[in-house]
């Protein structure tokens, strides 16, 4: 019988703006609470002076706490 309690969730996502989108993560990565300071998050959102539009996505759409009563079981955030 399978696991009824697990669904896979998948986003096909196309970035209109990149520095839009760094703009959202960075607002996002900065807000209070976070764990992050404002130099780790630069780092962690650019790429050799770009944006990483990887890391990016991960920050707004990949949480570091999953919702509540839920566990992620596996992310990835591949370009195809």
């Amino acid at each position: 019988m399978p696991d009824t309690n697990r669904f896979r969730v998948s986003l096909d996502v196309r970035v209109l703006d990149q520095q839009a989108l760094y703009d959202a993560a960075l607002r996002y990565a900065n807000e209070p609470g976070t764990l992050l300071s404002a130099v780790d998050t630069v780092n962690l959102l650019t790429d050799n002076g770009g944006i990483d539009v990887r890391a990016c996505l991960a920050t707004l759409l990949d949480p570091c706490a999953p919702p509540a009563g839920t566990e992620i079981q596996n992310a990835t955030i591949e370009p195809f």
